[in-house]
């Protein structure tokens, strides 16, 4: 084997080994665009879009070609920068987008029989909630976010070993419901 290896040094020429270094720098840099500008892979953590994703253990795959909001629907997921927690992200599904109208709490207040109040969302802005209500610093806590603090959708979830989920739009208009 040593032999072998001998033989491969003195067959590899500077040329080559420039090919080589040129090859390696084209593919760092590819997967840094790719990675700077389309996509991010990262692992998940806290309750709040329990069960859609798993509080520790899944792995995220944002699409970044959704910043600022661009082509963001009601109930998909987005990756946004916090709006009180500088430095950390959060992920919510949307329930408004500007100009609807949503409820700030339960429509109906089972023990109080109140009704929670309804905002308009504001222009530029969605409101977001996560699947776990109880266990989820959202919209509720801290407004509608600013679309300019999305920065992507995450669309699947890798959870070792079971692999791939895409991440479904749970929520559907009523139309779709009644007919």
């Amino acid at each position: 084997m040593d032999h072998t290896f001998r033989s491969l040094l003195r067959a590899t020429t500077p040329r080559s080994l420039a090919a080589l270094a040129r090859d390696a720098l084209g593919l760092f840099c590819g997967i840094t665009l790719l990675w700077e500008n389309y996509i991010t892979f990262e692992l998940s953590s806290g309750p709040s879009m329990y069960p859609t994703i798993n509080p520790r253990g899944d792995y995220l795959l944002t699409l970044k070609n959704y910043k600022h909001g661009r082509g963001i629907e009601v109930g998909d997921v987005v990756r946004f920068h916090h709006p009180y927690f500088l430095g950390l992200h959060g992920g919510k599904r949307v329930l408004g987008l500007p100009g609807d109208f949503v409820s700030r709490e339960d429509p109906l207040d089972s023990e109080t029989g109140r009704r929670g109040e309804m905002i308009r969302v504001p222009e530029g802005h969605v409101y977001v909630v996560g699947d776990n209500l109880p266990w989820s610093r959202d919209s509720r806590t801290f407004g509608p976010l600013p679309m300019g603090l999305i920065n992507g959708k995450i669309v699947a979830k890798v959870t070792p070993p079971f692999g791939v989920q895409w991440i479904e739009n749970t929520l559907k208009p009523a139309d779709d419901i009644m007919g």
